[in-house]
């Protein structure tokens, strides 16, 4: 039996344009009205559709033309999960993510461009994303792999009403699980040292190499993508886990990566978030049944640089 072969897209944040470029780089034609391969490949979206871009309701119609003619597989980012409940009231009336100064100006750009009454549509249509994607020798999942949690999400039905209600509640071991695949495992800095985000936002957490025991390590190891200025302490509340490296390959987005050239992060883990929303560049991998990710094989819309396509 012919294996299936799959492009593999990182987040777009409403980057509409760069998605379009990026399709017919890979050799997608819209036809009747979506994407198709001409040999029959199918895309698989790692989530993070919405905010930041300025043509945000596009990528949502792309992406959800491609998956409903059976051409693409989409999963759930975090950007959907926060606005699902950022517009979901739970059952004190208040809703599920609060509307702080940040988290309003994190969902601006979608908040200008969706009127309520679609977004309540396409909240429905989020509700129905799986959060991990294992698609025979290939995995897909938003932020980090953590085996059980990503066994609870392959059973979980659809994310809406009291489900829903269920992973919002920080603090416990349901939001844990679902924040492990979405958000990644993080460490937080000691008190009085703090690192400012890509947006803009000073935070001590950190994003972690959740692929190592990254509890052995200090801040400068361990911190994904790397951070040269961040000073030589310790973290605290890293989880202990690992990821087998000798696990399927595995794709995942989030971490807006800065690098002209895409490449693998190992030989099995293949990150795809080069900062679409953040001045960067959307990248794809193309997948054709290989157990080792290959540098040659990333497409990019970088053009500053000459890449593969």
């Amino acid at each position: 039996m012919k294996t299936k072969t799959y492009d593999v897209i990182g987040d777009i944040h409403g980057h509409a344009d760069e998605l379009n470029r990026l399709l017919a780089k890979l050799g997608y034609d819209k036809r009747n009205g979506t994407h198709r391969h001409p040999e029959g490949r199918r895309v698989v979206f790692l989530g993070d559709y919405i905010d930041r871009g300025p043509k945000i309701r596009e990528v949502l119609e792309t992406v959800r033309g491609m998956v409903e003619a059976g051409n693409a597989h989409a999963i759930l980012g975090n950007h959907e999960f926060n606005a699902m409940r950022f517009h979901t009231p739970g059952p004190n009336g208040k809703p599920l993510r609060g509307h702080s100064r940040n988290r309003v100006k994190q969902h601006a750009a979608t908040l200008a461009q969706i009127t309520s009454a679609e977004m309540q549509e396409w909240i429905a249509w989020f509700a129905g994303l799986p959060v991990t994607l294992a698609l025979g020798d290939i995995r897909a999942v938003h932020a980090s792999w953590h085996e059980p949690a990503a066994k609870e999400f392959q059973k979980a039905e659809r994310l809406e009403g009291d489900l829903l209600v269920h992973y919002s509640i920080e603090g416990t071991p349901a939001y844990r699980a679902i924040s492990r695949l979405l958000n990644g495992p993080e460490g937080k800095l000691p008190i009085g040292i703090e690192h400012t985000t890509a947006d803009g936002i000073m935070r001590r957490d950190v994003r972690v190499k959740w692929w190592l025991d990254a509890s052995s390590l200090n801040a400068r190891q361990a911190i994904f993508p790397d951070c040269p200025d961040l000073p030589d302490v310790p973290l605290e509340g890293v989880p202990k886990i690992a990821y087998p490296p000798d696990a399927p390959i595995t794709f995942f987005g989030h971490y807006a990566i800065e690098s002209a050239h895409p490449t693998s992060v190992t030989p099995r883990l293949g990150g795809l978030d080069y900062g679409t929303g953040k001045g960067g560049y959307l990248a794809a991998y193309r997948w054709d049944g290989e157990t080792e990710l290959d540098p040659a094989k990333f497409v990019t819309t970088n053009t500053t640089t000459e890449t593969n396509g």
